[in-house]
Order: structure tokens, then sequence, then C-alpha cells
């Protein structure tokens, strides 16, 4: 004879069959009887366990078969298996009222209808929807009717289920469930009366059984759910009336006219950065294969869009077909020319469901959902237009629809998006042969437009130049990668320009397009430099040059002479700064140029300020400033500004200083410019530190340095270091500034700007001197001066000099203390530094040396 099973056994049973959790159960007897009378979920979770094998309390035994909706023959069997005497407990009279009622009354036999489907592996996130679906379809408004919208394959009826569970015993009537895309409307009424115990086969029509079907609902606390549904016309006749019956609506349109009143929730996919995709996998995939290849499985999930239909398909694949591993179908996906065959998994298909929403769009809502395939990222209606030449009133209405659809979203800027995969989907559609050359000159005639809107279509244009690659428009190539690199200039995007410029600087070499390559050339050197590598910069304007003065481009060979020139002073050659600016000013103004001559005025200023000759300098950048005015160039008024307040700052005019720095950083924020930015900063925290500021100044300049890092500037990123390290030192915070000047110098000192290095190395020295450490300070100084008398650094040479002057005091060197320090204040006067003040202060102090006898 078979032993008798457990209460264990009995409880787990039927706890699983229920789907629901010891704290949900829990939660079921206080709305069942009372918060009084609820059950603690540690208890019901220590009998699941088989902590406890016979409960003692028989009423807490019968409270949770209440719950478990247990027959009478189940209830007797688990009171039996703990070991209670089941006759004397039902002749007793229930401690709880309507304790026994379940089973005393004669409609037990048939408990309220329950027709969700049940609960699947691989739901995550979600919680917050959740939450808000919780409280609006489980309270008790007359009107309930709530809508959960949104793309296929979201998992919206996955979280309808799980809703369902959560609330069962809340709704006494029942959960009914109709899937509207496999019922008839009149099938729909019948099915809902069948589930009552209701027959409305004798009302054949719509409106008859509609009324009935009120008339039947009105006083139902019950949660009717609609899902799958495609029009109103399949829900009005199944609508209940205000009371107390709830309905939940599932559908991926948005202009169901039913639900214009309703509580409307959108799905979006699954979170990236919560990594909720990550999350499903973890769930349906073998535990080996998650640990083997976790670093590729967010790759994999953002590669899918997060959408949990195509996460579960892959994870299926992946799981139970021979051969798979998360690499492999990564490597598939992205290679196949029809990457959503691979996404099939028995009757799921990624592309099936997709094909449903388009079936049900007109033949030009059809027509523009294929041209959309050609967009990447978000956009706007008049560009659609223009690529498909249709009126934009028209196609605005067109992107409604296919909203209305749920094939597109709209992001925070109203600009429309298309998931990842329906943008796979639209490209296997019929497209039109004139798509793509309409897509890549609308596109590139975008490149040279105002900042904003190549900000705005960046994706687009970068599309439109690789198509036009492909379709070998070469002409179009290097006239809209010439146009775009500007921008990406101005926004610090260094490396994607530099890529632009060889793809371009290919094609024109294969043209013979000798104007088209001179540009490519110069805008290469300029790219380069700014990546802190002068010598390929300089080999770029070199052949530049050298092309412009064969085919006798005066212009050309004008702007490729401004370029070199201010190549040169960063590489501190100031001398032939000042050669090649001379040399292009003449031809600039044989041509006219006046950028051109505002820009080599400005580089002639910085010459005379590495001279020490600030009222020349000065003159030159004033002179500059009105011209770039007059333009409009607001990036070269930006770079005037800051060279003006520089000079006014290294003569002691911290306000005048602080003005131009101000009036720069704000329209560098206009510009959306982060290497200006980031500069204009540096100067401002430069001023603080001056007019002892310092906490200001170190705001200032770790904003920069974050604005420098997010955007790959190396130079400003060792400046911004070195004015960290400044900073800290002067608040006596030594060695954090010695961390601050050696991240400085590990990043200059691969680059040739003699300038810089000397500088940085001063600041540190003197960060040694501080802390007496006189070697290490000696060594900076000394390392500095040897550049600024190799390269004729005029700003950074008396500044060494005083540094080792120090030194040699403090060592007791007093005579070599003080010739070191008059060449270092007559350096000074001579280029009129605020500095020189100190040295003949620090001169004074110094003891006298005794004539020999």
């Amino acid at each position: 004879m078979a032993p008798q099973p457990s209460f264990v056994d009995l409880l787990q049973q039927h706890v699983a069959r229920d789907g629901r959790y010891a704290r949900q159960l829990a939660a079921a007897t206080a709305i069942r009887f009372g918060e009084a009378q609820q059950m603690s979920h540690s208890s019901i979770s220590r009998w699941l366990r088989g902590a406890v094998k016979k409960p003692r309390n028989w009423v807490d035994i019968v409270k949770l078969g209440t719950i478990l909706q247990l027959s009478y023959d189940d209830l007797l069997l688990l009171l039996r298996a703990a070991g209670h005497n089941v006759p004397h407990i039902l002749a007793t009279e229930p401690p709880i009222p309507g304790l026994f009622d379940p089973w005393r009354e004669p409609e037990f036999d048939q408990p309220p209808p329950f027709q969700a489907p049940p609960k699947t592996t691989g739901f995550v996130g979600r919680l917050g929807l959740l939450a808000s679906l919780e409280r609006y379809v489980g309270s008790q408004g007359q009107s309930r009717v709530c809508c959960l919208l949104g793309m296929a394959g979201l998992g919206k009826t996955s979280l309808a289920v799980q809703l369902a569970y959560l609330l069962r015993d809340q709704f006494g009537h029942g959960i009914l469930w109709l899937d509207m895309a496999q019922t008839e409307p009149l099938a729909a009424q019948q099915a809902i009366a069948t589930a009552f115990g209701e027959d409305f086969s004798s009302h054949h029509d719509l409106g008859s059984r509609s009324s009935k079907l009120r008339e039947l609902l009105v006083h139902k606390n019950s949660l009717l759910v609609l899902d799958n549904v495609q029009d109103d016309d399949q829900i009005r006749p199944l609508l209940p009336p205000d009371g107390a019956c709830a309905t939940l609506i599932i559908s991926r349109r948005h202009d169901l006219a039913v639900a214009g009143t309703a509580y409307r929730l959108t799905l979006p996919p699954l979170n990236s950065e919560k990594a909720e995709g990550v999350a499903l996998f973890r769930q349906l995939l073998p535990r080996k294969r998650v640990q083997a290849e976790a670093e590729l499985l967010p790759q994999l999930a953002d590669w899918l869009g997060q959408l949990p239909l195509a996460l579960t398909i892959t994870a299926q694949r992946i799981t139970h077909e021979p051969g798979w591993t998360v690499a492999k179908m990564l490597t598939r996906l992205q290679q196949a020319e029809r990457p959503l065959d691979l996404l099939v998994w028995g009757d799921q298909s990624v592309r099936g469901q997709l094909a449903t929403s388009y079936a049900a769009l007109s033949p030009d809502e059809q027509g523009l959902l294929a041209l959309l395939g050609s967009f990447s990222g978000s956009f706007v209606p008049v560009h659609v237009a223009a690529v498909a030449e249709r009126p934009l009133p028209e196609v605005e209405d067109g992107l409604r629809q296919l909203y209305n659809q749920s094939l597109l979203t709209v992001d925070r800027q109203e600009r429309y998006e298309l998931h990842p995969l329906t943008r796979l989907f639209c490209q296997e559609l019929p497209q039109q042969a004139a798509w793509p050359r309409r897509f890549v000159h609308h596109f590139t005639g975008l490149a040279a437009q105002t900042n904003e809107a190549a900000e705005a279509e960046q994706q687009h244009i970068l599309a439109a130049i690789a198509l036009a690659e492909q379709l070998q428009m070469e002409d179009v190539v290097v006239t809209a990668v010439t146009d775009f690199i500007p921008h990406l200039q101005r926004t610090g995007q260094y490396e994607r320009a530099l890529d632009l410029l060889q793809q371009a600087e290919q094609v024109a070499r294969h043209q013979e397009d000798m104007p088209g390559l001179i540009q490519i050339l110069q805008q290469s050197g300029f790219t380069v430099m700014k990546l802190g590598v002068p010598d390929k910069a300089d080999g770029y304007y070199q052949e530049a040059l050298a092309l412009a003065k064969s085919i006798g481009d005066v212009g050309q060979t004008a702007q490729i002479l401004h370029k070199l020139s201010a190549l040169a002073y960063r590489r501190g050659r100031f001398e032939e700064t000042e050669q090649f600016c001379q040399e292009a000013l003449v031809l600039a103004r044989q041509v006219q140029n006046h950028q051109l001559i505002a820009n080599l005025l400005t580089n002639l200023g910085l010459v005379e300020k590495a001279n020490g000759r600030f009222t020349e300098a000065i003159a030159h950048y004033e002179e500059a400033l009105a011209l770039a005015r007059q333009l409009g160039d607001e990036g070269l008024v930006i770079n005037i500004l800051q060279n003006l307040g520089v000079v006014h700052e290294q003569r002691g005019d911290y306000a005048q200083a602080k003005k131009q720095y101000e009036e720069g950083l704000l329209l560098a924020e206009i510009q959306k410019s982060p290497e200006l930015c980031s500069r204009m900063l540096g100067n401002l925290g430069a001023v603080a530190c001056h007019l002892g500021n310092y906490a200001e100044a170190t705001a200032h300049f770790r904003r920069g340095l974050a604005l420098a890092e997010a955007n790959d500037l190396s130079i400003q990123q060792y400046r911004q270091q070195a004015n960290l390290g400044e900073a800290a030192m002067l608040r006596g915070q030594f060695r954090q500034a010695n961390t601050h000047f050696q991240h400085a110098l590990a990043l200059v000192r691969p680059r040739d700007f003699p300038e810089d290095l000397g500088i940085i190395l001063n600041q540190a020295g003197e960060n040694f001197l501080k802390q007496d450490a006189y070697a290490e300070a000696a060594d900076c100084f000394s390392e500095s001066l040897q550049l600024a008398e190799s390269y004729g650094l005029r700003q950074v040479s008396p500044l060494s000099l005083f540094g080792l002057a120090r030194v040699a005091g403090v060592r007791g060197n007093v005579s070599e203390a003080r010739t070191l320090g008059e060449q270092s204040r007559q350096q000074l006067l001579a280029i009129g530094h605020r500095k020189e003040k100190e040295v003949w202060w620090w001169l004074q102090e110094l003891p006298q040396t005794t004539a020999p006898e």
C-alpha cells in the first residue's frame, strides 16, 4: 500500500497549482478575513519548506485552504495530514465567522472563473508598470478601463498575466480573458455569459446581446481582459457599464476611440541601463552558457533592441538547438542579409508579428514605412517628406498612422523613432529605386548648415555619406565630408572626423580632384593636431601647400599658410609662425578673405604675446575681434576673446580678463563646443586662482576636465590636470598637486608641444619647492629652461630661471641665486610680465655676498 502524502507534499502541490508566492497568499488572507486574521508569510514559507511538518493551528490551515480554493476532499486530506481530528473540527463553531462557508455554499462546486493564461518564465523588469496597473485596476472606482499599449513583442500579454495572478483574490467573481484576434464579438459575448453560467444563444443580434451582457456585468466584481484588440468594433459590444467590473484592453493601436478616457500605459523595450535584457537572458539561458559568455550578453541584448520577444526566441534557439553560442548568434545576426530570418522559434516570429501591423496599413502608409528603413536614429517629418517627394501634411498624417499602429515611437524632442528590428523589417519591404539618391542629396545638403541642423541630423548625414560612397557618388562624398568636418571639429569628434577624412582622401585621389584633396589634407592636418600629433599635421599641411601652389590657388595657399603658422606657434617656433603669418596675410588681403585676415591677425597677436610685446598683441587682437564680430564668426570671436583675456591676465588686469573669458564661455556654450567650453573654463579657473578663490577655481577646472575626458580632448585633458595641480598647490594640498602634475606630464610628453611641457614642468617644480624637495624641483626647472632656450620660449624661460634661483638660495649658493634671479627679472621686464615685482622683492631679501679679501 502506497504511503499517504505528507502535509508538506500536499501543500506544495496546491500552491504550485495556484501559482502565487507565500507573500501573496498571506496578503490574500488579509483581504478575505481582515487584517486582524492575516497569516504571516513566514509561517506559510516554513510550512512549504517542511520546517513545520504538522501545524498545530487548524484555523490557519482552513484559512489557507479557502485562499487556495481547495475542494472539500482536498481540505480534509490536508487537515488529516497535519494530524487534526477532522470530524471534531467540522462540528465546531468556527472561531472566525464564515470560515467554513466556502464548503457549505452550493455554488462552491463552480468557483469563479479564472481564465488567465499560465505564467511563463522570463518576466523581468516592468515592476513600476505592474504597480501602476495594480493600483488602477485594483481600485474601487466606478469606471476602470485601462489600456496597455505598445509594439508587437514587448510583453504586453505577459505583463497582463502577472497582473491577473496578482489581483486574483480582489475579483470575487473571477477574471475573464478573451483573445480578440481569435474571437468575433457575438462569440465573445456568449463566452462571457457561459463563464457565469448564463446562455445568450436566444439573442441573435449584437445589440440585444450587448444589453444582456451589461446587465450581467454591472454587479460583477470581475476583471475582463481583452487581448490583441485590433479595432473599436471588436470591443465596443463587450464593455461593461460603470460599476464593479474592470476592463483591461491590450492593443498595438493608440487610436482606439473606446479608450479615449481610459487609463493608458505604453510599454517601452526593456531598460538597457538597468541590464533588464541581460536579466532575461540569465533566466532563459543555461547557467554555464551565461557564465562562459557573460560579456557578450549586453551586446546581444542591445542588438535585439531589448525586445522581449526577440530575446526569448534567441535564448530558446541557443538553448535547444545544437551548435549555437552567444558569440555565434551575435555574429550571424550582424552579418546576415536578412537577420529577421534568425528570429523565429516555433510559432514565434518577430517578422510575423510586425507583418500583422503592416497588413493593417493602407498602401500609401505601407510605402511610407518602407522608406523609413533608410533612416537611422530619430527623424522629423520634413526630412521624410523631402526624400519621399510628397507633401509635408500628407507625410505627417502617414507618420501619425504608423505611430497609431505602434510601428513608430515619439521621443521627448517630438522626433519619431523606429525600433531597430522594425527598421530591419522596413528594409525588407519593396523600395523605390529613386529613394537612396534622394536620401543622399537631401542629407548631404545639410552637412554645411547651422550647428543645430548638423547636430540634430548627424546620424543621417553620416549615413548619407556612407550611402554615397556605396553608390559611387564620389563628387558628393568629397563635398559632403569637407562641408561636415567643421561641425565634427567644433564638437570635439576628432576621431570620427579623421575616419571620414581618410575615406574622402581615397575618393579625391582616385578622382584626381585636386581642390577637394587640398581641402581634405588641410582638415586632416588640423584634426591630427587636435589629437596631439603635430608631426603628422605638418605632413598633411606641407602636401596641401605644394598642391595649392602647383595649381595656382592663392586662396587655398593662404589658408594652408595660416594653418602652418598655428602649428608652428604650438611647437614653440615663433619666428616661423610670424613668417607664415606675414606671407599668408599678403595673400589673404589679395583675395579679400576677411575671415582669414582676422585669423592671421590673431596668430600675429600670439607671437607678440610670446615675445612679451603685450601692447602690440592687444592691437592685433582688437583688430581681429572687430573683423570677427563683423563677420559673425562666433568660433573666431571666442578664440580671440580667450587670447585677449590671457594678455590681460598676464598683465594683472584680472577683471578685464574675467570679462573676456565669461563672454567667450557664453558663446562656446551656445555653440555647444566642448573644446571651447573646456578652454574657457580653464581660463576662468586661472583668474579665480589669482584672486584666491581656490574652491571656485577647482570647480571650473573639474568641469573643464570632465568635458575634455568625455569628448577625448587630449590637449585639454593635460591642461586641466595641470590647472587642478596648480589649485591644489595653492591650497597647500601638495601630494594631490603632485598627482595632477604627473598625470599632466604623462599626457603632454608624447606630444611635440614644448611650450605646454615647459609651463607644466615649471608648475611641478614650484610644487616640489613647497615640499622642500629641492632635487626634484631643480630637475623640473632645468628641463623647462632647456626647452625654453631650444625653442625661444620667452614666457617659460624667466620662470624656470626664478625657480632655479630659489633652489640655489636654499642650498646656500647665494651668488648663483642672485645671478639667476637677475636674469629672470631682466627677461620678465622685457616682456612686461607681472611677476617681475615678485622677483625684485625676492632679490632684496637675499643676503649680501661678502666681497673677497
